[in-house]
């Protein structure tokens, strides 16, 4: 749209819970998280609506001329909706870390205000920003007395008389503001679309027959969250598996059940998947397997007096008599070499202080 003026929607999917979920948990995984979300609102616009800019938790969306019906409407709310809440899904049925950010990402909840005005357009490099009374009504109404925290609101003008077909879905409501007088406005709860919301939990990825050839234990004078989190931590496994010269991972490098990664030694490494996470009040697990499920390895951690940790890791094989006697007679004592010192280097690292 060139700089003009003329009749504009304004379409903003708000992210509530957003301040707080930011405010109170680690940054960089927040920022994975929310990115995430806004990019999965804008591929559902189905509306023909352009990205104005990105306002932190919400999108400035906008379409010059006649706006959609009020059926059109509550379309791309309910797919913006089931969108949101699929990749929150996907989030909590898959994740590894036990952070706030990624812990508390389902409490996540999806707002979106309509309303439409004349306004000035200006062209400020290549984002096109708004001037006038009608794109301060919509952000104002960000902040309403609508009783529920899921919802589509539209302004009255947007609203229309009858409300279409979707008419009895609707309440009304206004509210009053500062230079703005009172706004009316009709709004919908989203939640009747929670039940749309279907996601299919991870395949299992696991050895056929396991059988344990080796297990180890390490004391570690650290929290089992705090060991948990640099055990899961693929970029941080340079600080601790021994041998170690690089890790090949993900492009935006996150663990979560189904993620692939290498760690790097001298060539020929297995590529191995995050294939399950089981975490209690009292212990923290973790197994990876790799591609071609021959082995697979479990880290359990269990809470210990004195804030300490318990590690226990055991190392599986297919259960195949061919598969074990190799283990034995070529791998095991250079594999529990290995092991020994990268769980030693583990507890060190997570016993430094500041770490």
């Amino acid at each position: 749209m060139d700089p003009a003026t003329g009749n504009v929607l304004f379409f903003i999917p708000d992210i509530s819970g957003y301040t707080k979920f930011v405010s109170e948990t680690e940054i960089s995984h927040s920022q994975h998280i929310i990115q995430g979300l806004l990019e999965t609102l804008v591929d559902a616009n189905s509306l023909g609506l352009t990205v104005s800019e990105f306002e932190g938790d919400a999108i400035l969306f906008y379409r010059t001329g006649a706006p959609p019906p009020v059926d059109d409407f509550v379309k791309q709310a309910r797919s913006m909706f089931i969108a949101f809440h699929t990749l929150l899904q996907k989030v909590e049925q898959s994740r590894v870390c036990q952070c706030g950010a990624c812990a508390g990402a389902s409490g996540l909840t999806l707002k979106i205000v309509a309303h439409a005005g004349p306004a000035n357009a200006m062209r400020i490099k290549d984002h096109v920003k708004f001037i006038g009374k009608d794109i301060i009504v919509a952000h104002r109404l960000l902040k309403n007395s609508v009783p529920d925290r899921e919802y589509l609101l539209l302004t009255r003008e947007l609203a229309g008389p009858d409300g279409g077909t979707q008419a009895a879905l609707f309440m009304d409501g206004a509210d009053r503001y500062d230079e703005i007088g009172e706004v009316a406005y009709r709004y919908m709860t989203l939640g009747r679309y929670r039940s749309e919301v279907r996601v299919e939990p991870p395949k299992p990825f696991v050895l056929e027959n396991p059988q344990l050839v080796l297990e180890l234990q390490q004391a570690i004078g650290a929290p089992a969250p705090k060991v948990f989190a640099a055990l899961t931590d693929l970029p941080g496994r340079m600080k601790w598996i021994e041998g170690v010269k690089r890790v090949e991972m993900g492009q935006d490098q996150s663990n979560f059940v189904g993620a692939h990664h290498v760690c790097v030694r001298e060539g020929n490494d297995p590529e191995l998947v995050t294939s399950s996470v089981k975490v209690t009040d009292r212990t923290m697990e973790l197994w990876e397997t790799d591609t071609r499920k021959m082995a697979a390895c479990r880290y359990l951690l269990q809470k210990t007096a004195g804030d300490a940790t318990e590690l226990t890791m055991q190392f599986y094989v297919r259960g195949n008599f061919f598969v074990k006697l190799m283990f034995r007679l070529f791998m095991q004592r250079k594999l529990k070499s290995g092991f020994e010192k990268s769980l030693a280097n583990l507890a060190a690292l997570c016993e430094t202080p500041g770490h």
